[in-house]
């Protein structure tokens, strides 16, 4: 009788487990090592969130995985952790050369878990001539736009008090 009830309790058990694994998010991300990262990602089709198409992270801004975005890769955008990145703790968004850089439908962008609510300034680059930051995940919620039709995008240090450390989602284009 004892060895019966522990062998329904184990499998009640199991069943429980793995029903936690099955109903996890669908959108959960793994979380990164380090603070330096490349995100390579791709076009955003039809309004989506632009695929993650790979991702590098690391503790040590010269390691060849965070110094490897370059040519032919076309890097859009920088995340920085603190304004005005200091002390630097940053994150590259790049695409393939093929895919960049920045048009009208643009990317849309959620930061993987490590810099999720985090972000303090950003520079953009290759066309990325606007950006508007989301505290919610859906590209909703709360909103910050930034334009600059000279240059080759909003260069933003610090995004202010009211959306430091609040971005959940971003839309860069041209």
């Amino acid at each position: 009788m004892k060895r019966s009830l522990r062998t329904l309790l184990g499998a009640a058990s199991a069943l429980i487990f793995a029903g936690t694994l099955l109903t996890a998010p669908a959108h959960a991300q793994a979380i990164p090592d380090g603070k330096f990262c490349v995100v390579e990602v791709g076009k955003s089709v039809g309004g989506r969130f632009s695929p993650v198409k790979s991702q590098t992270c690391g503790d040590d801004p010269t390691s060849s995985a965070f110094t490897a975005a370059a040519a032919p890769d076309v890097l859009l955008m920088e995340w920085f952790w603190n304004a005005h990145n200091n002390p630097p703790e940053i994150t590259r968004i790049i695409v393939s050369a093929e895919e960049g850089p920045c048009d009208s439908s643009g990317y849309r962008l959620r930061p993987n878990l490590i810099w999720d609510n985090e972000i303090s300034g950003f520079y953009t680059y290759s066309d990325c001539r606007e950006v508007t930051i989301y505290d919610g995940y859906r590209l909703n919620g709360d909103s910050q736009y930034w334009y600059d039709g000279v240059g080759n995008g909003p260069n933003v240090g610090y995004v202010g008090d009211r959306m430091n450390d609040r971005t959940s989602s971003l839309w860069i284009r041209y």
